[in-house]
């Protein structure tokens, strides 16, 4: 899979956005919160990868990646990764945490991000 095109969607002043879709709308990831709970997620329109890697980076600068796997849960044809930030990343603190996403092939999305308060 070569280089996407990838269009924040979302942005708070100062801050990355916390979401975006790719021009062709294939690729979509986010890092909102659901439920009151931050989840880092990521959606492709057919299964480019098998897993993928998502690292974040807290205000302390400090960088902490973890490893997911693409599934189509509800058999769409919708593939989705996606995890807690509370529960797989330490909580660093107040602040603007960054966010990325990477798979096989050179896949990378832009950087994303969101705030604690």
């Amino acid at each position: 899979m070569g280089a996407l095109s990838l269009i924040p969607t979302t942005s708070q002043a100062g801050h990355a956005p916390n979401s975006y879709c790719s021009e062709s709308g294939d690729v979509c990831a986010s890092a909102r919160k659901v439920d009151g709970k931050r989840v880092l997620k990521i959606a492709t329109a057919a299964k480019y990868f098998e897993s993928y890697r998502v690292c974040v980076t807290a205000p302390d600068d400090s960088k902490v990646c973890r490893n997911g796997t693409m599934s189509d849960g509800n058999n769409d044809g919708i593939f989705v990764g996606k995890m807690s930030w509370a529960k797989r990343f330490p909580d660093k603190g107040p602040g603007a945490y960054s966010v990325r996403w990477s798979a096989a092939g050179g896949f990378r999305t832009d950087q994303l991000g969101f705030h604690k308060d």
